[in-house]
Protein backbone atom coordinates (compact mmCIF):
# COMPACT_ATOMS: atom_id res chain seq x y z
CA UNK A 1 0.00 0.00 0.00
CA UNK A 2 1.39 3.39 -1.04
CA UNK A 3 2.31 5.80 1.75
CA UNK A 4 -0.03 8.77 2.19
CA UNK A 5 1.13 12.10 0.81
CA UNK A 6 1.62 14.72 3.52
CA UNK A 7 1.31 18.48 4.00
CA UNK A 8 2.10 20.72 6.98
CA UNK A 9 0.09 23.36 8.81
CA UNK A 10 2.12 26.06 10.57
CA UNK A 11 0.13 27.95 13.23
CA UNK A 12 1.45 30.75 15.46
CA UNK A 13 -0.10 32.77 18.27
CA UNK A 14 1.86 35.87 19.25
CA UNK A 15 2.49 37.45 22.66
CA UNK A 16 0.58 40.44 21.32
CA UNK A 17 -2.47 38.15 20.86
CA UNK A 18 -2.65 37.50 24.63
CA UNK A 19 -6.10 39.09 24.64
CA UNK A 20 -7.42 36.07 22.73
CA UNK A 21 -6.95 33.95 25.85
CA UNK A 22 -8.96 36.51 27.83
CA UNK A 23 -11.73 36.66 25.21
CA UNK A 24 -11.27 40.33 24.28
CA UNK A 25 -9.88 39.91 20.77
CA UNK A 26 -11.06 38.47 17.46
CA UNK A 27 -10.85 34.67 17.69
CA UNK A 28 -9.60 34.36 14.07
CA UNK A 29 -5.93 34.61 15.10
CA UNK A 30 -6.25 32.03 17.87
CA UNK A 31 -4.84 28.53 17.51
CA UNK A 32 -8.38 27.14 17.11
CA UNK A 33 -9.36 29.82 14.60
CA UNK A 34 -6.31 29.20 12.41
CA UNK A 35 -6.83 25.41 12.48
CA UNK A 36 -10.46 25.76 11.40
CA UNK A 37 -9.51 28.02 8.49
CA UNK A 38 -6.72 25.72 7.26
CA UNK A 39 -8.82 22.55 7.46
CA UNK A 40 -11.67 24.32 5.65
CA UNK A 41 -9.21 25.31 2.90
CA UNK A 42 -7.89 21.78 2.22
CA UNK A 43 -11.42 20.37 2.44
CA UNK A 44 -12.54 22.52 -0.48
CA UNK A 45 -9.30 21.99 -2.44
CA UNK A 46 -9.65 18.70 -4.34
CA UNK A 47 -5.93 18.13 -4.93
CA UNK A 48 -5.40 17.76 -1.17
CA UNK A 49 -8.01 15.02 -0.75
CA UNK A 50 -6.48 12.09 1.14
CA UNK A 51 -3.42 14.06 2.32
CA UNK A 52 -2.19 13.47 5.88
CA UNK A 53 -1.82 16.71 7.86
CA UNK A 54 1.16 17.39 10.15
CA UNK A 55 0.58 20.28 12.57
CA UNK A 56 3.21 22.66 13.98
CA UNK A 57 2.15 25.15 16.71
CA UNK A 58 4.11 28.05 18.24
CA UNK A 59 2.04 29.54 21.06
CA UNK A 60 3.18 32.88 22.50
CA UNK A 61 6.07 33.70 20.14
CA UNK A 62 6.69 36.93 18.23
CA UNK A 63 6.65 36.73 14.44
CA UNK A 64 9.73 38.93 14.25
CA UNK A 65 11.81 36.13 15.79
CA UNK A 66 12.71 32.94 13.93
CA UNK A 67 15.53 31.26 15.87
CA UNK A 68 13.64 30.97 19.17
CA UNK A 69 10.49 29.33 17.75
CA UNK A 70 10.89 25.62 18.53
CA UNK A 71 8.06 24.39 16.29
CA UNK A 72 9.15 26.66 13.43
CA UNK A 73 12.65 25.17 13.62
CA UNK A 74 11.15 21.66 13.64
CA UNK A 75 9.03 22.58 10.59
CA UNK A 76 12.11 23.68 8.63
CA UNK A 77 14.09 20.57 9.68
CA UNK A 78 11.24 18.27 8.59
CA UNK A 79 10.96 20.20 5.31
CA UNK A 80 14.67 19.62 4.67
CA UNK A 81 14.13 15.89 5.33
CA UNK A 82 11.24 15.81 2.84
CA UNK A 83 8.62 14.65 5.37
CA UNK A 84 5.90 16.63 3.57
CA UNK A 85 5.52 18.39 0.23
CA UNK A 86 3.59 21.54 1.09
CA UNK A 87 3.40 24.13 3.91
CA UNK A 88 0.12 25.99 4.48
CA UNK A 89 -0.38 29.05 6.73
CA UNK A 90 -3.29 31.38 7.41
CA UNK A 91 -1.33 34.42 6.15
CA UNK A 92 2.25 35.59 5.79
CA UNK A 93 2.19 37.29 9.21
CA UNK A 94 1.61 33.92 10.93
CA UNK A 95 4.76 32.60 9.23
CA UNK A 96 6.81 35.67 10.20
CA UNK A 97 6.85 39.47 10.40
CA UNK A 98 10.41 40.14 9.20
CA UNK A 99 9.85 40.82 5.50
CA UNK A 100 13.47 40.13 4.52
CA UNK A 101 13.53 36.75 6.29
CA UNK A 102 10.10 35.72 4.97
CA UNK A 103 11.18 36.76 1.47
CA UNK A 104 14.34 34.68 1.81
CA UNK A 105 12.29 31.56 2.59
CA UNK A 106 9.79 32.18 -0.23
CA UNK A 107 12.29 33.09 -2.94
CA UNK A 108 15.31 30.95 -2.11
CA UNK A 109 14.96 28.36 0.69
CA UNK A 110 11.66 26.70 -0.27
CA UNK A 111 12.30 26.71 -4.05
CA UNK A 112 15.70 25.07 -3.40
CA UNK A 113 13.91 22.35 -1.37
CA UNK A 114 11.18 21.96 -3.98
CA UNK A 115 8.73 22.87 -1.21
CA UNK A 116 5.32 24.29 -2.07
CA UNK A 117 4.10 27.16 0.14
CA UNK A 118 0.52 28.41 0.46
CA UNK A 119 -0.76 31.47 2.35
CA UNK A 120 -4.56 31.17 2.36
CA UNK A 121 -5.73 34.72 3.15
CA UNK A 122 -3.06 36.24 0.89
CA UNK A 123 -4.25 34.03 -2.00
CA UNK A 124 -0.64 32.97 -2.51
CA UNK A 125 0.43 29.57 -3.86
CA UNK A 126 4.08 29.20 -4.88
CA UNK A 127 3.07 26.68 -7.58
CA UNK A 128 0.98 29.38 -9.27
CA UNK A 129 2.58 32.65 -8.18
CA UNK A 130 6.31 31.97 -8.53
CA UNK A 131 7.70 34.04 -11.38
CA UNK A 132 4.30 35.56 -12.24
CA UNK A 133 4.14 38.63 -10.00
CA UNK A 134 7.89 39.13 -9.69
CA UNK A 135 7.47 38.86 -5.91
CA UNK A 136 6.58 42.57 -5.54
CA UNK A 137 3.09 41.97 -4.16
CA UNK A 138 4.38 39.41 -1.66
CA UNK A 139 7.33 41.59 -0.60
CA UNK A 140 5.02 44.59 -0.12
CA UNK A 141 2.63 42.60 2.08
CA UNK A 142 5.48 41.27 4.21
CA UNK A 143 6.91 44.78 4.61
CA UNK A 144 3.49 45.98 5.81
CA UNK A 145 3.33 43.10 8.31
CA UNK A 146 6.78 44.04 9.66
CA UNK A 147 5.92 47.73 9.96
CA UNK A 148 2.69 46.76 11.73
CA UNK A 149 4.65 44.57 14.15
CA UNK A 150 7.12 47.38 14.93
CA UNK A 151 4.28 49.86 15.46
CA UNK A 152 2.42 47.35 17.64
CA UNK A 153 5.56 46.81 19.74
CA UNK A 154 5.88 50.56 20.34
CA UNK A 155 2.21 50.81 21.31
CA UNK A 156 2.44 47.83 23.69
CA UNK A 157 5.50 49.36 25.41
CA UNK A 158 3.80 52.75 25.68
CA UNK A 159 0.61 51.20 27.09
CA UNK A 160 2.61 49.13 29.59
CA UNK A 161 4.52 52.21 30.78
CA UNK A 162 1.23 54.09 31.25
CA UNK A 163 -0.12 51.20 33.32
CA UNK A 164 3.11 51.11 35.36
CA UNK A 165 2.88 54.82 36.16
CA UNK A 166 -0.71 54.32 37.31
CA UNK A 167 0.51 51.73 39.83
CA UNK A 168 -0.17 48.48 37.93
CA UNK A 169 2.46 45.74 38.17
CA UNK A 170 3.14 44.19 34.73
CA UNK A 171 6.40 42.24 35.23
CA UNK A 172 6.41 38.44 35.11
CA UNK A 173 8.23 37.93 38.42
CA UNK A 174 8.10 39.70 41.77
CA UNK A 175 10.87 40.56 44.22
CA UNK A 176 11.40 38.50 47.37
CA UNK A 177 8.83 39.34 50.05
CA UNK A 178 5.91 39.94 47.68
CA UNK A 179 3.50 37.89 45.59
CA UNK A 180 0.80 38.68 43.06
CA UNK A 181 -2.75 39.15 44.31
CA UNK A 182 -4.72 36.05 43.18
CA UNK A 183 -7.69 38.33 42.43
CA UNK A 184 -5.67 40.91 40.46
CA UNK A 185 -2.39 39.90 38.78
CA UNK A 186 -1.41 43.58 38.38
CA UNK A 187 -1.42 44.12 42.15
CA UNK A 188 1.25 43.03 44.67
CA UNK A 189 0.53 41.82 48.18
CA UNK A 190 2.94 40.81 50.96
CA UNK A 191 4.22 37.24 51.12
CA UNK A 192 4.14 37.05 54.92
CA UNK A 193 6.72 34.27 55.32
CA UNK A 194 9.28 35.85 52.96
CA UNK A 195 8.60 39.36 54.30
CA UNK A 196 9.63 38.21 57.80
CA UNK A 197 12.97 37.08 56.33
CA UNK A 198 13.44 40.48 54.66
CA UNK A 199 12.87 42.30 57.97
CA UNK A 200 15.24 39.89 59.74
CA UNK A 201 17.97 40.56 57.15
CA UNK A 202 17.71 44.31 57.82
CA UNK A 203 17.72 43.67 61.58
CA UNK A 204 20.82 41.46 61.43
CA UNK A 205 22.75 44.11 59.49
CA UNK A 206 21.76 46.72 62.10
CA UNK A 207 22.88 44.30 64.84
CA UNK A 208 26.38 44.33 63.33
CA UNK A 209 26.46 41.28 61.07
CA UNK A 210 27.95 41.75 57.60
CA UNK A 211 26.28 40.43 54.42
CA UNK A 212 28.32 37.20 54.31
CA UNK A 213 27.49 36.40 57.95
CA UNK A 214 23.79 37.02 57.29
CA UNK A 215 23.93 34.66 54.29
CA UNK A 216 25.55 31.98 56.46
CA UNK A 217 22.82 32.31 59.11
CA UNK A 218 20.07 31.97 56.47
CA UNK A 219 21.74 28.92 54.92
CA UNK A 220 22.19 27.21 58.30
CA UNK A 221 18.48 27.71 58.98
CA UNK A 222 17.65 26.43 55.47
CA UNK A 223 15.64 29.55 54.60
CA UNK A 224 14.43 29.30 50.94
CA UNK A 225 16.25 31.67 48.58
CA UNK A 226 14.47 33.99 46.16
CA UNK A 227 14.54 31.36 43.40
CA UNK A 228 13.33 28.56 45.70
CA UNK A 229 10.56 30.82 46.98
CA UNK A 230 9.35 31.43 43.41
CA UNK A 231 9.21 27.67 42.84
CA UNK A 232 7.40 27.20 46.15
CA UNK A 233 4.71 29.63 44.94
CA UNK A 234 4.32 27.64 41.71
CA UNK A 235 6.24 30.06 39.48
CA UNK A 236 8.51 28.50 36.85
CA UNK A 237 11.41 30.91 37.34
CA UNK A 238 14.84 30.14 35.85
CA UNK A 239 17.61 32.55 36.93
CA UNK A 240 20.02 33.91 34.31
CA UNK A 241 23.05 33.08 36.47
CA UNK A 242 22.37 29.50 37.52
CA UNK A 243 24.80 28.39 40.26
CA UNK A 244 23.00 25.10 40.78
CA UNK A 245 22.85 24.98 44.59
CA UNK A 246 20.71 28.13 45.11
CA UNK A 247 22.27 29.25 48.38
CA UNK A 248 22.17 32.63 50.02
CA UNK A 249 25.33 34.65 49.42
CA UNK A 250 26.44 38.18 50.21
CA UNK A 251 25.28 39.53 46.83
CA UNK A 252 21.71 38.24 47.43
CA UNK A 253 21.66 39.89 50.86
CA UNK A 254 23.00 43.20 49.55
CA UNK A 255 20.48 43.17 46.66
CA UNK A 256 17.65 42.90 49.19
CA UNK A 257 18.78 45.65 51.56
CA UNK A 258 19.39 48.04 48.62
CA UNK A 259 15.98 47.42 47.03
CA UNK A 260 13.79 50.50 47.56
CA UNK A 261 10.63 48.54 46.77
CA UNK A 262 10.60 47.40 50.41
CA UNK A 263 9.75 51.02 51.31
CA UNK A 264 6.49 50.69 49.35
CA UNK A 265 7.86 52.13 46.10
CA UNK A 266 6.93 50.27 42.91
CA UNK A 267 9.90 50.35 40.52
CA UNK A 268 9.59 48.97 36.97
CA UNK A 269 11.12 49.40 33.50
CA UNK A 270 14.71 49.16 34.71
CA UNK A 271 15.63 47.50 31.40
CA UNK A 272 14.48 47.86 27.81
CA UNK A 273 14.59 45.72 24.67
CA UNK A 274 16.31 47.26 21.66
CA UNK A 275 16.70 45.92 18.13
CA UNK A 276 14.31 43.88 16.02
CA UNK A 277 13.65 40.20 15.40
CA UNK A 278 16.50 37.83 16.20
CA UNK A 279 18.81 40.82 16.86
CA UNK A 280 16.97 41.95 20.00
CA UNK A 281 19.09 42.86 23.03
CA UNK A 282 18.25 43.86 26.59
CA UNK A 283 20.01 46.86 28.10
CA UNK A 284 19.72 48.78 31.36
CA UNK A 285 17.84 52.09 31.41
CA UNK A 286 19.08 55.25 33.09
CA UNK A 287 17.57 55.65 36.55
CA UNK A 288 15.60 58.74 35.51
CA UNK A 289 13.79 56.61 32.88
CA UNK A 290 12.49 54.03 35.38
CA UNK A 291 8.77 53.88 36.19
CA UNK A 292 8.61 54.81 39.89
CA UNK A 293 5.35 55.09 41.88
CA UNK A 294 5.52 55.70 45.64
CA UNK A 295 2.94 53.99 47.85
CA UNK A 296 1.81 51.63 45.07
CA UNK A 297 2.75 48.48 47.01
CA UNK A 298 2.64 47.55 50.72
CA UNK A 299 5.65 48.64 52.76
CA UNK A 300 7.82 45.95 54.44
CA UNK A 301 10.49 48.10 56.17
CA UNK A 302 10.46 51.67 57.47
CA UNK A 303 12.41 54.49 55.83
CA UNK A 304 14.54 54.78 58.98
CA UNK A 305 15.52 51.09 58.95
CA UNK A 306 16.28 51.18 55.21
CA UNK A 307 18.42 54.33 55.48
CA UNK A 308 20.32 53.09 58.54
CA UNK A 309 21.27 49.77 56.88
CA UNK A 310 22.39 51.41 53.66
CA UNK A 311 24.42 53.99 55.57
CA UNK A 312 26.22 51.13 57.36
CA UNK A 313 26.88 49.39 54.03
CA UNK A 314 28.36 52.58 52.55
CA UNK A 315 30.74 52.91 55.53
CA UNK A 316 31.79 49.26 55.14
CA UNK A 317 32.28 49.74 51.39
CA UNK A 318 34.56 52.76 51.96
CA UNK A 319 36.65 50.66 54.33
CA UNK A 320 37.39 48.00 51.71
CA UNK A 321 37.50 50.27 48.67
CA UNK A 322 41.28 50.66 48.76
CA UNK A 323 41.97 46.91 48.87
CA UNK A 324 39.51 46.08 46.06
CA UNK A 325 40.28 48.94 43.70
CA UNK A 326 42.89 47.07 41.69
CA UNK A 327 41.44 43.60 42.15
CA UNK A 328 41.47 41.62 38.93
CA UNK A 329 39.18 38.82 37.82
CA UNK A 330 40.27 35.39 38.98
CA UNK A 331 40.71 32.60 36.46
CA UNK A 332 40.37 29.77 38.99
CA UNK A 333 37.10 28.12 40.00
CA UNK A 334 36.06 25.81 42.82
CA UNK A 335 35.85 22.17 41.60
CA UNK A 336 32.89 21.50 43.92
CA UNK A 337 30.45 24.39 43.41
CA UNK A 338 31.85 26.08 40.28
CA UNK A 339 32.16 29.55 41.82
CA UNK A 340 35.17 31.72 40.98
CA UNK A 341 37.77 31.79 43.74
CA UNK A 342 38.08 35.14 45.51
CA UNK A 343 41.02 37.00 47.01
CA UNK A 344 41.38 36.73 50.77
CA UNK A 345 42.11 39.83 52.85
CA UNK A 346 45.15 38.24 54.55
CA UNK A 347 48.24 40.43 54.11
CA UNK A 348 50.91 37.91 55.22
CA UNK A 349 49.84 34.98 53.04
CA UNK A 350 47.45 36.14 50.29
CA UNK A 351 45.19 33.27 49.17
CA UNK A 352 42.41 32.46 46.75
CA UNK A 353 39.37 30.97 48.52
CA UNK A 354 35.99 29.58 47.53
CA UNK A 355 33.37 32.25 48.37
CA UNK A 356 30.95 29.54 49.52
CA UNK A 357 33.02 29.04 52.70
CA UNK A 358 31.52 32.33 53.90
CA UNK A 359 27.99 31.01 53.38
CA UNK A 360 28.31 27.67 55.22
CA UNK A 361 30.50 26.50 58.09
CA UNK A 362 31.10 22.96 56.76
CA UNK A 363 31.45 21.24 53.40
CA UNK A 364 33.97 20.46 50.68
CA UNK A 365 34.28 24.11 49.65
CA UNK A 366 35.89 24.87 53.03
CA UNK A 367 38.94 22.86 51.89
CA UNK A 368 39.51 24.87 48.71
CA UNK A 369 42.24 27.47 48.84
CA UNK A 370 45.34 28.33 46.85
CA UNK A 371 48.25 30.57 47.74
CA UNK A 372 48.24 33.60 45.47
CA UNK A 373 51.92 33.02 44.61
CA UNK A 374 51.06 29.47 43.46
CA UNK A 375 48.22 30.81 41.32
CA UNK A 376 50.51 33.40 39.71
CA UNK A 377 53.17 30.74 39.01
CA UNK A 378 50.53 28.47 37.46
CA UNK A 379 49.21 31.23 35.20
CA UNK A 380 52.78 32.08 34.14
CA UNK A 381 53.51 28.40 33.40
CA UNK A 382 50.36 28.02 31.28
CA UNK A 383 51.12 31.28 29.44
CA UNK A 384 54.66 30.10 28.64
CA UNK A 385 53.32 26.75 27.38
CA UNK A 386 50.84 28.54 25.09
CA UNK A 387 53.63 30.77 23.78
CA UNK A 388 55.87 27.73 23.12
CA UNK A 389 53.05 26.03 21.21
CA UNK A 390 52.41 29.14 19.10
CA UNK A 391 56.12 29.52 18.33
CA UNK A 392 56.35 25.85 17.28
CA UNK A 393 53.32 26.26 15.00
CA UNK A 394 54.88 29.33 13.38
CA UNK A 395 58.18 27.49 12.88
CA UNK A 396 56.38 24.52 11.29
CA UNK A 397 54.47 26.86 8.95
CA UNK A 398 57.71 28.62 7.98
CA UNK A 399 59.53 25.29 7.41
CA UNK A 400 56.65 24.01 5.28
CA UNK A 401 56.62 27.23 3.28
CA UNK A 402 60.41 27.09 2.76
CA UNK A 403 60.14 23.43 1.67
CA UNK A 404 57.45 24.29 -0.87
CA UNK A 405 59.63 27.12 -2.16
CA UNK A 406 62.67 24.80 -2.51
CA UNK A 407 60.58 22.17 -4.28
CA UNK A 408 59.16 24.82 -6.59
CA UNK A 409 62.66 26.18 -7.36
CA UNK A 410 64.02 22.68 -8.02
CA UNK A 411 61.13 21.97 -10.38
CA UNK A 412 61.74 25.25 -12.24
CA UNK A 413 65.49 24.46 -12.57
CA UNK A 414 64.75 20.98 -13.93
CA UNK A 415 62.29 22.43 -16.43
CA UNK A 416 64.80 25.03 -17.61
CA UNK A 417 67.53 22.35 -17.88
CA UNK A 418 65.24 20.13 -19.94
CA UNK A 419 64.41 23.05 -22.23
CA UNK A 420 68.13 23.88 -22.56
CA UNK A 421 68.95 20.24 -23.45
CA UNK A 422 66.15 20.21 -26.03
CA UNK A 423 67.37 23.38 -27.71
CA UNK A 424 71.03 22.39 -27.46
Amino acid sequence: MAEKRKLAFYIRLSDADEEVKEGTKDESNSITGQRKLLYAYIKKTEEFAGFEVLEYFDDGYSGTMFNNRAEFQRLIQDAELGRFECIIVKDFSRFGRDYLEVGNYLEFVFPAMGMRFISVNDNYDSDRNFGVTGGMDVAYKNLIYQLYSMDLSRKVKSARRTRNLSGEYTASFVCYGYKKDPDDKHKLIIDEEAAKVVVEIFSLIIAGYNASEVARILNERKIPTRVQNQWKNGINYVPVHNKGDYMWDNSEVIAIVQNEQYKGIMIQNKCETVGFGDNKKVRKRNKEDWSVVEGAIPRIVSDEMFDEVNKMLRVEARGIEKSTKKRKKNLFICPYCGRKLMNSSAVCTPKLLCPKRRMVRTGECQQIFMLKSEAQDKVLEITKEICRTLIQEEELKKASKDKRKVTSDEYLISELKAEYDRIG
